[in-house]
């Protein structure tokens, strides 16, 4: 009976009949939700630890991929660069061989008539040291 009344004060006795505010069944379920909670934040900790690693993986294969396409781009640039190169190296040999021919057929008309050609083209080839023979002598037949 003295429990009921203090029951209706809100007064309760737990299992060790210490006076207590709250119904034992009230602080039986306030420890559940307190325990509940401890496992919820426990599992939302792990939730973050493997988004954080899973977002430092992203961001390292996001960097790695960036390295590599500026090595594409870097070697894309090397080889038109090399195009660009080979393009104004065969230009100007070329006009190289335009002036040696010009130079040739100067030198057919300047030098005597009688003169074989193969002659001409020995002079010309001792000059030079570079010029093909067969070149020459094939390009002042033509003239």
């Amino acid at each position: 009976m003295a429990k009921d009344i203090l029951g209706e004060a809100g007064l309760h006795f737990d299992e060790l009949n210490k006076l207590r505010v709250l119904d034992p069944e009230v602080t039986q379920q306030t420890i559940e939700l307190k325990e509940e909670c401890k496992d919820f934040v426990d599992k939302i900790g792990q939730f973050q630890k493997i988004v954080g690693g899973l977002i430092e993986l992203v961001d390292q294969l996001a960097k790695e991929a960036e390295n590599e396409k500026m090595k594409a781009i870097g070697a894309r640039n090397l080889l038109k660069s090399i195009a660009k190169q080979r393009e104004a190296q065969q230009q100007q040999l070329q006009a190289l061989i335009a002036e040696k021919k010009m130079q040739l057929e100067s030198d057919l008309l300047t030098n005597d008539p009688s003169m074989p050609c193969e002659t001409v083209c020995k002079e010309r080839i001792s000059e030079d040291g570079n010029t093909n023979l067969g070149e020459l002598v094939s390009n002042s037949v033509r003239a």
